[in-house]
């Protein structure tokens, strides 16, 4: 663990392959690391330019004063061998190796990727890697990628197999108001699999839930059982690619891994109690429930709105899951009639629809109250539609939660700019807020399936 934690908190890193040339991905990576705000010591190496952005550059890791804790590099497959070999002999703990060429070119890169393992395993380094876009931690403001970024800091992690979908994920969850914790590119996972990521982040302060984008693995088996151990202790929510065949060929190409039949992933998966998706959309959503709600009871869910379509729509997607939509109990239902007065429009059964009477922010408060109250109902999901001589009713969603500790989820139906200001105030009152009735669905199924899983751990099946 303190070498695995040496890639994600050094002190000193290296760039080898230091560019002065924006179009290079030496000079991209070191100025990844200036531009995230990395507070250690940085040291470009390249025997050909004297500086770069306003720093030394030392033509050898030999020359450098310090024991370097990270090692980036940045040159070309058959230089980066002899460069963590380097590395190695210098004490090196961590080195993250950005170039491909490796496994998923086939044989002659293979037995290049060999001597690398080799390599590592002599001097014991946990290398990231190869072909890989690096990995980002936002408590150390390290971006030790060749994208530079500056994100805030939050506590949802990803393990991605692809640097593109996991930069997706990244950016999908700046939209949605979260920042991140770590972010993890793993590339051939020629040293470090998925699973040792997972150990590693199982015991990582900063994250509270954990995102897979999966392709494939080599050791299915122990991918599946870590996962489900570390879901006992915070979520784990894996959006798994491959239900084609044709994605096979794809995949191994891509980081050298088979993706391997969907069907049986997901029945494994299932059958340990591990939350898979089938989008990055629905990945977020459920990261962001998981992460922002308190945790269900159970999984029954109430639901209300005064503007039917969005709950059917989500009603849809729930019950594509099974998740149940309870009956009222009849105090419920007497307290409804109180709100709505004699002879209302709105039928007064779950998803409860208001109709116009809930356009008015008092009154949609006081009926998303009365359904969160109602003791069949463990997690409720609102829905509304933004209109400019409309309050919203976020004062009231916000009072709500804070009475009552049960999950609530907003819908407002509306542009991200919309509503900016009621996410911030809705998502620091624990209430993620969701701008379609699909993404509250998939936010919604994610509690009741690890409501359910905590109630069926040790049974070792769950319906989802």
């Amino acid at each position: 663990m303190e070498r695995m934690r040496s890639l994600f908190y050094p002190r000193c890193v290296a760039v080898i392959g230091a560019s002065d040339s924006p179009g290079k991905i030496g000079y991209n990576i070191l100025y990844s690391l200036i531009y995230g705000g990395f507070k250690g010591k940085i040291y470009p190496v390249n025997p050909r330019i004297k500086t770069v952005l306003g720093m030394r550059v030392y033509s050898s890791v030999n020359e450098i004063p310090d024991r370097i804790d990270l090692a980036l590099i940045g040159v070309n497959k058959n230089a980066a061998v002899e460069a963590i070999e380097q590395c190695g002999r210098l004490g090196t703990k961590g080195v993250i190796c950005i170039a491909g060429g490796f496994r998923e070119t086939g044989d002659e890169g293979l037995a290049l990727e060999k001597k690398l393992v080799e390599v590592t395993k002599k001097y014991d380094i946990k290398l990231v890697g190869p072909n890989t876009l690096g990995i980002i931690n936002t408590e150390a403001s390290l971006d030790a990628t060749f994208y530079p970024l500056r994100l805030n800091t939050g506590g949802v992690s990803i393990i991605a197999q692809s640097g593109g979908i996991g930069l997706q994920i990244i950016k999908k969850l700046t939209d949605e108001g979260l920042g991140f914790n770590k972010w993890i590119a793993v590339g051939n996972r020629s040293v470090l699999e998925i699973a040792d990521y997972l150990e590693y982040l199982s015991d990582d302060a900063g994250t509270k839930v954990i995102g897979i984008f999966l392709e494939g693995v080599d050791d299915a088996r122990r991918l599946v059982q870590v996962a489900s151990e570390v879901a006992r202790r915070k979520p784990v929510v894996v959006y798994k690619v491959g239900q084609s065949d044709v994605v096979n060929y794809a995949a191994i190409t891509h980081t050298g891994s088979m993706a391997g039949s969907h069907r049986l992933f997901r029945d494994i998966f299932n059958q340990f109690g591990i939350l898979l998706v089938e989008s990055v959309p629905e990945l977020v959503a459920a990261c962001k429930a998981l992460l922002l709600c308190p945790p269900a009871a159970g999984g029954r869910v109430g639901m209300y709105t005064y503007t039917a379509g969005p709950s059917i729509t989500a009603l849809d997607r729930l019950a594509e899951r099974k998740i149940d939509i309870p009956e009222f109990r009849a105090e419920t239902v007497f307290k409804i009639k109180s709100l709505l007065g004699e002879n209302p429009l709105a039928v007064l059964k779950n998803p409860l629809d208001s109709a116009g009477v809930g356009n008015l922010a008092e009154t949609y408060g006081k009926l998303a109250m009365t359904v969160l109250e109602d003791p069949n109902v463990d997690i409720l999901a609102t829905f509304c539609c933004v209109h400019k001589n409309w309050r919203n009713p976020t004062p009231e969603l916000v009072d709500a939660a804070r009475k009552i500790r049960k999950p609530i989820l907003a819908c407002y139906i509306s542009t991200l700019q919309e509503s900016e200001e009621d996410r911030k105030i809705l998502q620091s009152a624990g209430i993620p807020l969701y701008n379609s009735p699909e993404e509250v669905a998939w936010g919604v199924a994610a509690l009741a399936y690890y409501a359910a899983r905590e109630g069926a751990c040790g049974e070792g099946r769950f319906d989802y």
